[in-house]
């Protein structure tokens, strides 16, 4: 049975840690294309959202309250090992 659970902790980890990684790099190339526009951009986050303006010379363009994936995959991955050790440690027969 622990097994198991390792087994699904591992395969949930393995397909997000690299999701995780996707996200990371769409936020860089994002960046990249603004500065590629000749804009300066800045990025404010929250808890789970952020906003991302840009700004070239007299041009604003506002940005949308967004989902931080990032914050949201992080958080998940949390949870998930969080759990699995909380559980690990309470089992009668641990590792």
């Amino acid at each position: 049975m622990k097994w198991v659970r390792l087994a699904e902790v591992a395969i949930i980890n393995a397909v997000l840690i690299p999701l995780f990684a996707l996200i990371s790099i769409n936020y860089g190339l994002r960046g990249a294309y603004w500065g590629s526009e000749g804009f300066t951009y800045d990025t404010v986050r929250y808890p789970f959202f952020f906003i991302t303006t840009a700004t070239r010379g007299s041009t604003y363009i506002p940005g949308l309250l967004t989902v931080d994936w990032q914050q949201v995959v992080l958080a998940v991955i949390v949870v998930v090992d969080a759990v699995y050790a909380w559980s690990a440690l309470r089992a009668k027969d641990t590792l």
